[in-house]
């Protein structure tokens, strides 16, 4: 049963003006929930976010500006800023997650249009007036991995500053662009064919590599190092004349490579803190594969050793 706030009901009812059904989408790791309305042979998303905890302002204004630059993102139909809620257009129930396992799925053919989609907000969407992915953001996420992941470790703080420093350096040092920051298969869904994107409220000008990062070092669906490679080398060919990156493809993985290591310890971060604050366990299923990610890079970056050691030690201490 759908228990929503009675004035949000008021809201629906005021909008459709007749009957209409209502049933749970999903709900992500915010504060945001989802719900799916079913009027007149059509479909329609509901999203609600809390005002005081998930302000809705910059999904609007991403929304509009994406749809503005032919990115599929969802149109908006109705909005309520004090209630936090907006109807909007449902861009389809499958996620790409699920698409996975489609027996029409083509794995090279799907990743090249991710790509392409990648460039494309890049290319058109780097002019949007958002902040910055700067060096408190970065550290701020980098936070999260001591504060939550490790809560129950000892570690010297000063090697880690050390360590969060360098990542953060190299993330500063890359091509900045438009970066959606949580572009993975939960996020985009695949209709008739064509990919939506949601989620998109917290982008943020930032590092070129970031969002390639979300998507082939997926938390929540794993590829072999040498396709990550390939997707790696088809993007640079890509983007490389267009935003000046480095003609030295080994450089650019570094950063992608590196760009990793500081969104992994940050979701590592975020899934124990969802666990222990929000009550949200399932994401503890997806915490072994950002270790792994983590744990099979770090070896190449003698700088990164203390990193790998804390995070052997919370397997150990988790039984793992």
């Amino acid at each position: 049963m759908i228990n929503l706030d009675q004035k949000i009901i008021n809201f629906l009812d005021n909008y459709f003006k007749a009957k209409y059904e209502i049933s749970k989408a999903s709900e992500d790791a915010s504060f945001r929930k989802y719900y799916r309305a079913f009027f007149k042979d059509k479909t329609y998303i509901i999203m609600v976010a809390p005002p005081d905890k998930e302000p809705i302002d910059p999904f609007i204004f991403l929304a509009k500006s994406l749809k503005e630059k032919n990115i599929n993102a969802p149109e908006l139909f109705e909005i309520n800023l004090e209630l936090g809620v907006i109807i909007m257009q449902d861009l389809g129930a499958t996620s790409l997650l699920e698409f996975f396992n489609d027996s029409n799925y083509q794995e090279d053919e799907m990743f090249e249009r991710l790509i392409h989609l990648i460039y494309q907000m890049q290319l058109k969407c780097s002019g949007f007036i958002i902040n910055s992915y700067d060096h408190k953001k970065l550290k701020d996420e980098l936070d999260l991995f001591h504060t939550w992941y490790l809560k129950n470790i000892n570690f010297d703080q000063a090697k880690l500053l050390e360590i969060y420093s360098y990542l953060i350096e190299r993330a500063e040092s890359q091509v900045q662009k438009f970066v959606h920051r949580d572009f993975h298969s939960r996020n985009l869904l695949i209709n008739d064919n064509e990919i939506g994107v949601i989620d998109f409220q917290d982008a943020l000008i930032g590092p070129v590599t970031y969002d390639l990062v979300s998507i082939l070092k997926d938390a929540y669906h794993e590829k072999n190092a040498q396709f990550i490679i390939d997707k790696c080398i088809r993007y640079w060919q890509l983007a490389r004349d267009s935003f000046g990156l480095t003609d030295d493809f080994s450089e650019f993985f570094i950063d992608f490579e590196l760009m990793g290591v500081q969104r992994h310890l940050k979701i590592l971060g975020i899934f124990k803190r969802l666990s222990e604050r929000d009550g949200k366990h399932q994401y503890l299923n997806d915490i072994p594969v950002i270790e792994k990610y983590l744990l099979e890079i770090i070896p190449n970056y003698p700088k990164l050793k203390y990193v790998g050691q804390l995070i052997l030690e919370k397997r150990k201490q988790d039984g793992l």
